[in-house]
Formats: structure tokens, C-alpha cells, sequence
């Protein structure tokens, strides 16, 4: 009698147990990633509408590093707090300007991407926050990982497509922290690998609906690119190619807004590269011409390079002293207003134009 009944308690203790783990394996993890709704854009803090963007700059780094600086890391180790007490500081300049959104441009295959760094900055500032998800240049990026795949007969675009979008939808790493951008590039002349990143990711915006921008290298590249674009079936609404300020030359901006893309002037302030009076002439002149619903505006800025610092030549500084965060609020829309162009041109590409290429209008 008493072996039967210890024998029912064992038989119960062993269901409960099955039971318990049939919840456990069932149910939902409370930290699972939710579908972005539609018509909303993924920032670091969750969905927001795109009417909550405001005042956006297109294109900066909140922490950079070109491939490969982990090698150094023992040297120079990456210092969150430091990046965050700086970045809190080149939020608030931007801030005092308006700014409401700031998207970080960078890659997964460079120094510098961190989801929690941005999320924390997001929670402090209030600011509008959107990372990416993508792969930089052959030349600047880390092909190799790719390429090894591409000798044993991979279609590297499907499986670079296959992180993109997972990014988008679920989370980058462990973070649950969603990208909100693709982001790829070329060099001068667009490598065989560099095509399978820009394949990639239109493969990834037809899944997803989230848009590329891009960075285009010399003063060209940026006709090429959106010529792929068009050949693989990308919304050309939803595609900005980046950096058309490293050309002096307005027939080159005419020609790629041609192809129905959006173009941005996304190094202003490296006058190291393109003087920023050019620029602003050159601004100035296309939305003359009727092209301000096609242009936007950013730096490219670096708040904290990781890695050992390089100490510029002194000779050099003055080439950068305009590249910060408020230049182009502070120093190049007072003058492009004095060149002619109108305060609902500069809301146009300031506002509507980053509000438009997520809605993909």
C-alpha cells in the first residue's frame, strides 16, 4: 500500500514537472522581439511615427572606427561611459538647434556600432535616435568573412540579406534593439563584392520597407550605384545616395537625382574634402533649379573615434574646424538663406525630405 501510493506521488511530481516544462518551452519570452507596426520607423527606443522625426540629420557617427581596430583594443580599450558623457554633450549642441532626430550610419563591419551606447544616449536626451544594420566598402570594410563563403559557391547576398533583415525585425545581437536604415557602400568603382552588399540590401528593403542610404567614395559612384538600384527593383523613393558632397560638380548631383533618388549632402563641414562655401553654392543653385524635395543634409561627424588616437599635423586642423554638429544650423542655413534659398526649402530638407524616404514618398 504504501509503495502504491508513493509510486502515485512520483507519478503526479513527474506530470507536474512535464507540465511545467511544456509552459516554459510555450510560452513567449517576455523580452521577444514585436513586429514594428506598420508605417512606423524603428529607433533605438522602439516604433515612432514618422511625423515624430522633426529636424534630421541624415548621416553622422555617435563612435567610429575603421575595420579592424579591436586589434588594438589592449592598447586602447572602448570606454562606454567616456562615449557617452561625450556624446551626451554633442547631443545637446545639436539640440540647441532644433534637432530632433540623428541617424548613426554605422555599419556592422567597422568599430563603433553599439545599440546600447545609442539607446542610453536616446533615454538621457530625448533625441530621436535610428541605428543601422549593413556592410561598408570592400576597401575600408571586412570582406573576408564574406569571401570565404563566396569560394565555397554562397549567395552571400542572401545570406548578408538574411542578417540585414533579422536586424530590422527581431533585433540586433541580444539587444532586441531594432536597425531602422540599410547602409552599404562602394568604392570609386563598384567591386564585385560591393554589388552583393548593395544586392543585399535591396533584398532587404523589399522585405522590410526600410530604407537605404548610402556612402559613395571620390566624386563618383553615386550614378553607378543608383543605376544597380534601378536594375534590381529597389523603391527609389526609399533610396538616398550618400556623400554627393565629395563632388564639386552640380551636373553630378542632377544626374543622380535623375534616376529618382533622393541625394545627400552628408560631409558637410569636411572641408578637407569640399569647401563648405561650394556646398552651400551648390545647394543653393538646386533648389533654384526646383531639386530641394531631393536633397539632404548631415555631416558625417565622428564624436569618439575608438582606438589609439592619431594626432593631426597642426597644418591640417583648420580643414576641420567646421566639422561638428551644429554647422550646418548654425553656419550653412543662415547661409544659404542669404544665397536665396527659403525657409520652407530648408524645412524640405531638413524635415520633409528624411520623413518622406521612411513613408517612401
Amino acid at each position: 500500500m504504501y509503495s502504491h501510493r508513493f509510486s502515485r506521488i512520483t507519478l503526479l511530481t513527474v506530470l507536474s514537472i512535464l507540465l511545467l516544462l511544456a509552459f516554459v518551452v510555450t510560452a513567449p519570452a517576455k523580452d521577444a522581439a514585436k513586429a514594428t507596426p506598420p508605417g512606423m520607423i524603428n529607433s533605438v527606443l522602439g516604433p515612432i511615427s514618422p511625423d515624430k522625426l522633426g529636424t534630421t540629420l541624415m548621416h553622422e557617427h555617435f563612435t567610429f572606427a575603421y575595420s579592424g581596430w579591436f586589434a588594438d583594443a589592449t592598447m586602447a580599450p572602448e570606454d562606454f561611459k567616456a562615449a557617452l558623457k561625450t556624446n551626451l554633450g554633442v547631443i545637446k549642441a545639436a539640440q540647441k538647434y532644433g534637432i530632433k532626430t540623428i541617424v548613426d550610419a554605422t555599419p556592422n563591419d567597422t568599430g563603433g556600432r553599439n545599440p546600447e551606447l545609442y539607446k542610453a544616449l536616446a533615454k538621457k536626451t530625448g533625441i530621436n535616435i535610428i541605428c543601422s544594420t549593413g556592410l561598408y566598402t570592400e576597401h575600408e570594410g571586412s570582406p573576408a568573412y564574406w569571401k570565404t563563403r563566396v569560394m565555397w559557391g554562397a549567395d552571400i547576398s542572401k545570406l548578408m540579406s538574411d542578417l540585414f533583415i533579422k536586424e530590422i525585425t527581431k533585433g540586433i545581437g541580444k539587444t532586441g534593439i531594432k536597425a531602422g536604415v540599410i547602409k552599404c557602400g562602394t568604392g570609386p568603382k563598384m567591386s564585385s563584392y560591393e554589388e552583393s552588399v548593395l544586392k543585399a540590401a535591396v533584398l532587404t528593403q523589399k522585405a522590410t520597407g526600410v530604407p537605404i542610404i548610402t556612402h559613395t567614395e571620390g566624386p563618383t559612384g553615386g550614378v553607378e550605384q543608383a543605376d544597380l538600384f534601378i536594375k534590381e527593383g529597389a523603391d527609389l523613393k526609399k533610396v538616398m545616395i550618400g556623400h554627393v558632397s565629395n563632388s564639386k560638380d552640380i551636373e553630378y548631383h542632377k544626374a543622380i537625382i535623375e534616376k529618382g533618388v533622393y541625394i545627400a549632402f552628408d560631409r558637410i563641414g569636411l572641408d578637407i574634402i569640399t569647401p563648405t562655401d561650394v556646398n552651400i553654392k551648390n545647394i543653393a543653385e538646386l533648389c533654384k533649379l526646383g531639386y530641394a524635395n531631393k536633397i539632404m543634409l548631415s555631416h558625417d561627424t565622428v564624436n569618439v573615434w575608438l582606438g589609439r588616437p592619431i594626432a593631426l599635423p597642426e597644418k591640417f586642423l583648420p580643414a576641420f574646424a567646421n566639422w561638428r554638429i551644429d554647422h550646418i544650423s548654425q553656419n550653412v542655413i543662415p547661409a544659404l538663406k542669404a544665397q536665396g534659398v527659403t525657409d520652407e526649402q530648408i524645412k524640405t530638407m531638413m524635415v520633409d525630405n528624411p520623413r518622406n524616404l521612411f513613408l517612401g514618398k
